[in-house]
């Protein structure tokens, strides 16, 4: 086993652990359970920097075209944001429960993805590929902690009232989960405006067209008009409580699509097969 595999293992397995510890944390209302995880996390996120660095070596540039190596590194851009809202919030450590079984099936698809890494032409390398792909690392990390929010404000907002030992009674309240999470998506808004408009003038430099109705480039865009919505209801309609939160939740699966959907669909020009040789697209030429 390669080092790169093996420190991806070892983050893998460590994601695994943290996601247990929130879930029982949660289940069996402890809280130290929350806080051993998130330090679990940090040792993970270390092991996955280490494995993009490896890559990263091998190759001879940076980990960013290939499907592996886009996975691996979105989901290193969701633990990071994960982590900077957990330790300047420490009471979020809740969302871990949405955010990190997300991160941990992420790897596992990647795992199926995996393969050596390998030189790439002149095309791949476009600054306008880089800002690209990092804006929609940017993007897919600042969605998924705006849902893990929204979850735990839909949970507080139960009808129920939580038990005095409850874990949530230890999480921001509600009016404060509604701004982090509002200013997630503002952040995440920008970021894929800029995602898509950099993107739509590498294509241009490719293929001499901004905009090709590509089913990735279709559900960026759904994804970005349904953030912009959440957006528009809570600033001009003055929309707040769960629907807000559903919208924000619900907004996510446009980014499961952008991110994994494209590999299920019969034809895409963001399916890469030949990074080494002519610029060839996924589907038929």
């Amino acid at each position: 086993m390669s080092l790169e595999a093996l420190l991806f293992w070892v983050a893998a397995v460590g994601y695994g652990v943290a996601t247990l510890l929130v879930a029982s944390g949660l289940a069996f209302k402890k809280e130290r359970l929350l806080s051993a995880s998130t330090w679990v996390v940090v040792a993970a996120f270390a092991s996955e920097t280490l494995s993009i660095v490896a890559r990263w070596t091998t190759s001879g540039r940076l980990p960013y075209v290939e499907d592996y190596e886009n996975l691996l590194a979105g989901t290193w851009a969701i633990v990071l944001v994960y982590l900077i809202v957990v330790f300047v919030w420490p009471k979020t450590r809740a969302i871990g429960v949405v955010v990190l079984p997300f991160v941990l099936l992420s790897l596992g698809f990647a795992m199926t993805l995996s393969s050596d890494a390998s030189p790439i032409t002149p095309p791949y390398r476009s600054v306008w590929l880089g800002i690209h792909v990092m804006f929609a690392w940017a993007t897919y990390a600042a969605y998924t902690a705006a849902a893990g929010l929204a979850i735990i404000e839909l949970m507080k907002s139960r009808k129920k009232p939580l038990s005095e030992d409850s874990v949530l009674k230890n999480t921001p309240n509600i009016e404060r989960l509604q701004e982090l999470t509002f200013n997630m998506v503002a952040f995440g808004f920008l970021v894929n405006a800029v995602m898509i408009a950099s993107g739509a003038i590498w294509a241009y430099e490719l293929w001499g067209s901004y905009w090709r109705w590509d089913p990735v480039e279709t559900w960026s865009l759904l994804t970005w008009l349904a953030f912009g919505f959440y957006m528009h209801a809570r600033l001009t309609l003055g929309w707040r409580g769960p629907r807000l939160a559903w919208i924000a939740v619900g907004a996510l699966f446009g980014v499961l699509m952008m991110f994994w959907g494209v590999q299920f669909a019969p034809t895409s020009y963001h399916l890469f097969r030949d990074l080494g040789g002519t610029m060839q697209m996924g589907g038929p030429q």
